[in-house]
């Protein structure tokens, strides 16, 4: 894709598909022969599988399934003002997301639930990264930007998790 996707009520449904099959092409790397000790290697190699035809699954399901370790893979990315998930609705468990700031302003990744901080990242100067483990229980989280005030600009999702 060629222009970066929006999180407005509009286009979030594209943004959902377009994540799903992203992280469809991921997961069939994955299940390829990763060990547990190359945990981070998956998300090196996430340009490769982006222009991959994997099916797509429903929109609404989880980002990926969990790896040999038992935490799924998910990825965030910080672009201008926006945050693009890899997806908003998610199962319950241990997470880590690789987070990229693949915008051109100093962004970090906070991830709430009923109003108190679970995670969050350092602050990311642009093409900076980081992966961020955090366990979601069943609930609503806002994952947000808190440098500034990118929040107040429209830098968070709400992730819903069963």
């Amino acid at each position: 894709m060629t222009q970066p996707l929006r999180t407005t009520a509009l286009t979030r449904p594209t943004a959902r598909l377009g994540a799903t099959v992203l992280l469809a092409g991921l997961l069939t790397l994955t299940g390829c022969g990763s060990s547990d000790e190359d945990s981070g290697t998956p998300a090196a190699s996430s340009s490769e599988t982006s222009s991959s035809s994997a099916p797509s699954s429903s929109a609404g399901g989880s980002p990926s399934a969990p790896a040999e370790t038992g935490t799924t893979a998910a990825t965030a990315s910080l672009v201008d003002f926006d945050i693009e998930l890899s997806g908003t609705e998610m199962a319950a468990g241990e997470y880590e997301f690789e987070v990229t700031n693949d915008g051109g302003a100093s962004h970090d990744l906070v991830v709430e639930r009923d109003g108190e901080d679970v995670a969050a990242t350092e602050v990311l100067s642009p093409g900076g990264g980081e992966t961020l483990a955090v366990t979601l229980e069943p609930g609503e989280y806002v994952f947000y930007c808190s440098v500034g005030g990118h929040r107040s600009m429209g830098m968070e999702i709400t992730v819903t998790v069963a």
